[in-house]
């Protein structure tokens, strides 16, 4: 395959996660948001509704405890893992379209080269 098809193949490639990670940042952003906002609420009525005080400390553990709590978190740990993954892969794609950009320079040359009759034997 030829330099340059492949860096087209990497490039549209690239585009396409690039528009696929907003979409995949939002997910991350909405399910950190939905933990935060649940646990705390759940923190406050669990402190509103004991008869005696307890500490915050407790209520964030009994709150941690709450299977939709839990639940939340967990996604929002799925989600964030596939943020990082998305960007590690726009991070290599990159990469592949510098390197097929330095491999179509590379032909390039080369092809100069012939073309002016130099050979490059000693």
């Amino acid at each position: 395959m030829s330099a340059i098809r492949r860096l087209g193949e990497v490039s549209r490639a690239y585009e396409i996660a690039a528009d696929e990670y907003k979409a995949i940042a939002l997910r991350a952003a909405h399910a950190e948001a939905a933990h935060k906002s649940t646990r705390a609420r759940t923190i406050l009525q669990i402190k509103a509704r004991e008869t005696e005080r307890i500490s915050h400390a407790e209520a964030e553990a009994r709150a941690d405890a709450d299977e939709e709590i839990s639940n939340l978190y967990r996604d929002r740990l799925i989600t964030a893992a596939l943020q990082d993954s998305h960007r590690e892969k726009l991070r290599q794609l990159r990469e592949q379209v510098a390197t097929g950009r330095t491999a179509v320079a590379s032909d390039r040359v080369v092809d100069q080269m012939h073309a002016q009759g130099i050979t490059g034997a000693a």
